[in-house]
């Protein structure tokens, strides 16, 4: 009966494979050193022989970009303020020269040295390169070559698409994302819970006390209050817990009966998953579960016990293992014979590294799980299955609503769905506000865009480690902190260039010219696009990606303010600021798709 289940997983496997050495093969990239921040970078290392990081310097500083000497001077071990000022003096020993004339000056504070930039030919390769770029500028080679798989969402069969599941899907989508704007070719590996002791559970209560009609009607709804009753009622007779793992174990026999039942559920799951994951944008290459792994980690908790990493108990015929890593004591296998997500996750992670041979596995996983996955990675490492692979637990916080955590198991629960319908109406309302004139097809397309958007950026635009909540009043501010924030900038974009008739036309320009500083702070802030991406792969961390979108956003309204492109006079002059316009709007754009969320033209 499992076979029938590994033969349908086992075609979206093959069809991965393909894709994957397709991409390995004669995927084409972006090359990041032709970035101009990464010739104004290379220009500087080649000068100063020491590898740098270029940073926007702080508000009170008035040069262009700088970067410290801390970490050289360390390994070095010399003086960081002598090294920045001998970096200093032969950055501007050499202006004019090896610097491609991109820099300026040099002038040191402290361990720091800031860089003043040549800002005509910086201003004209920046906005030059947005334009021809378009919605591949940010796009890098950084990881051309490499595989990564990263296992998100992962929801559980037989319950609701909750809002805890949320952060994982927009998190992991997002990485996904991240990473494939890298270089990196992505497996993207849904990894459904639909194995273990909550489903003798599931299946107890459907046998007690299933309502038929309902079954019908709502048949997701109907087995999530079957397992909240289900523990209800084990509260009051314990025995039912037994009942539960007797039934698991005649599932993991091959009990016919039951087997039919669970195959049930988890298709009537994974039809509900998908028409929410339509709503989101979002496909999988590969969504296996931990059912397809159950025989093979049988073979692993042999190969352990052989191996005298674990060891089974004489009496009970539990089987542990002790003394790894300095991390607390763990089952491999029930005293009744059955197995835990564990030994699944480690079969999971072995036909993972041998399937796909990825350069790293990432679990977007919440942070609950840490010391589960601790001992995962832990016995991976013993067994040999991380060589050459790096595993990693990009963990995330709790979702509250009202102040309260998200649990099915106490009935705690709000379906994800739901949240998404109350944000779109709560977007229709704002949106007839503020535009009285919109059509009703409008306000049903745009109303969705914001709606969605302002979920998942709710989730993204802060560290994914801290716990989030919904506040509807920030989610949809027009002022800032929110995806409309940015969502709306675009529109505005879209509006000028529409009144100056630029929104249909290409705008061929030879050299792009500036007059006020806004302007190149926005070209600025745009040169910096490709390393924040960098950094947020780096680190896992789409926030880094909201973060600069927001600041750049505030940069454009700032530069809305001052200049008035519809009066400029100077046609050169206009037609720069046309361009630089439509740069800021691509990049915001680009960013956007990036965590996953998209733009409307008018809002």
């Amino acid at each position: 009966m499992l076979e029938d289940i590994k033969k349908e997983g086992n075609k979206a496997i093959e069809k991965t494979q393909k894709r994957i050495a397709k991409e390995l093969k004669s995927k084409k990239f972006i090359s990041l050193d032709n970035y101009v921040i990464e010739k104004i970078k290379s220009s500087v290392v080649n000068l100063i022989k020491n590898d740098i990081v270029l940073t926007p310097p702080p508000p009170h500083i008035s040069a262009d970009m700088s970067f410290s000497l801390f970490e050289v001077a360390k390994e070095l071990k010399q003086d960081p303020k002598k090294l920045a000022e001998e970096s200093a003096t032969a950055i501007n020993g050499q202006l004019g020269h090896s610097m491609s004339k991109l820099i300026e000056s040099a002038e040191t504070a402290g361990p720091y040295v800031n860089l003043f930039l040549n800002k005509n030919k910086v201003y004209q390769l920046i906005i030059s390169q947005t334009i021809k770029l378009n919605l591949k500028f940010g796009q890098s080679d950084s990881n051309a070559k490499k595989v990564a798989l990263i296992d998100y969402s992962g929801p559980n069969i037989a319950k609701p698409f909750g809002v805890g599941h949320l952060r994982s899907t927009v998190i992991g989508q997002a990485l996904v994302n991240i990473y494939e704007a890298t270089g990196y070719s992505v497996v993207k590996d849904n990894h459904f819970g639909d194995w273990g002791t909550q489903f003798g559970k599931l299946i107890y209560a459907y046998k007690m006390w299933a309502d038929k009609k309902k079954m019908k009607g709502d048949p997701i709804g109907e087995l999530a209050s079957l397992y909240v009753k289900f523990h209800q009622e084990a509260e009051k007779n314990p025995d039912l817990e037994e009942k539960a793992r007797e039934i698991l174990q005649k599932l993991e026999k091959g009990d016919e009966k039951l087997f039919k039942l669970w195959a049930k559920f988890k298709k009537i799951s994974i039809s509900e998953f998908n028409r929410i994951y339509k709503k989101l944008g979002i496909k999988f290459d590969i969504c296996l579960g931990e059912s397809f792994f159950v025989e093979e980690s049988e073979k692993l908790i042999k190969e352990i016990l052989n191996r005298k990493i674990a060891f089974e108990d004489s009496e009970s015929g539990a089987i542990a293992v002790e003394n790894l890593e300095g991390l607390p004591s763990f089952l491999l296998r029930k005293k009744d014979g059955s197995t835990l997500y564990i030994t699944r996750d480690l079969a999971a992670l072995k036909f993972r590294k041998e399937t796909f041979r990825p350069e790293q596995i990432l679990y977007v996983v919440g942070e609950e799980q840490s010391l589960h996955f601790k001992q995962l990675f832990a016995l991976a490492n013993v067994l040999g299955y991380t060589n050459q692979t790096k595993v990693k637990h990009a963990e995330f916080g709790l979702v509250f609503i009202g102040g309260e955590k998200m649990s099915t198991r106490q009935g705690a629960f709000i379906a994800l769905e739901e949240l998404i319908n109350q944000s779109i109406a709560k977007s229709k309302e704002i949106l007839l506000e503020k535009n009285k004139g919109i059509t009703s097809k409008e306000l049903k397309e745009i109303s969705k865009i914001v709606g969605i958007g302002a979920v998942v950026y709710n989730d993204l635009r802060q560290s994914r480690q801290k716990n989030i909540s919904f506040d509807w009043k920030r989610m949809l501010d027009f002022e800032g902190g929110s995806a409309v924030y940015l969502q709306y900038t675009v529109a505005r974009i879209n509006s000028i260039l529409k009144k100056l008739g630029a929104d249909k036309r290409k705008t061929k320009i030879s050299k792009p010219v500036f007059e006020k500083e806004s302007e190149f702070a926005l070209a600025r802030k745009i040169m910096f696009f490709p390393l924040v991406i960098l950094e947020a792969q780096k680190h896992d961390s789409p926030h880094f990606i909201a973060t600069y979108l927001e600041e750049l956003a505030q940069l454009f309204n700032h530069f809305y303010n001052e200049i008035s492109i519809i009066s400029t006079e100077d046609r050169k002059l206009r037609l720069s600021r046309i361009t630089l316009i439509k740069s800021v709007a691509t990049v915001i754009k680009n960013g956007l798709a990036l965590l996953n969320i998209k733009t409307a033209k008018k809002i």
